[in-house]
């Protein structure tokens, strides 16, 4: 289905630009009422969270994807798939191991953002 390949080009644009650190480019890509709720359950919001990653408060070092499935729905797509990061967290170095679910939508411009994120530490196998 189109919205599969789409909804995994962007996650792989997000996370490009997550390691590139490039905030225009992850503008563009959050819509203005994002929720994003981290594996640690803080939430943030499109201001917040990009404040955060423009800041030395967090920054992405690795980041890589796996496991990812695609629900596509008209206008939606809903991804869920595991994440394994190492971060710098207030200067601090820290691996994490997350389960993910990110919602993209299709808005009335034509454009597909993020609006939602839900992180959930991974289970120890």
């Amino acid at each position: 289905m189109v919205h599969t390949n789409l909804a995994l080009a962007l996650e792989e644009r997000r996370r490009q630009v997550l390691l590139a650190g490039d905030m225009s480019a992850l503008q563009g890509l959050l819509a203005d009422g994002l929720v994003y709720v981290h594996s640690t359950g803080v939430s943030d919001r499109k201001d917040s969270y990009l404040h955060k990653l423009s800041g030395a408060s967090l920054k992405y070092l690795e980041l890589n994807f796996s496991d990812l499935q695609v629900q596509s729905l008209s206008q939606t797509a809903v991804v869920t798939g595991r994440m394994a990061a190492v971060i710098s967290k207030d200067g601090q170095r820290k691996d994490v191991a997350s389960l993910f679910m990110t919602v993209w939508a299709c808005g009335a411009d034509g454009a597909w953002r993020l609006h939602a994120h839900q992180g959930t530490p991974a289970p120890i196998v």
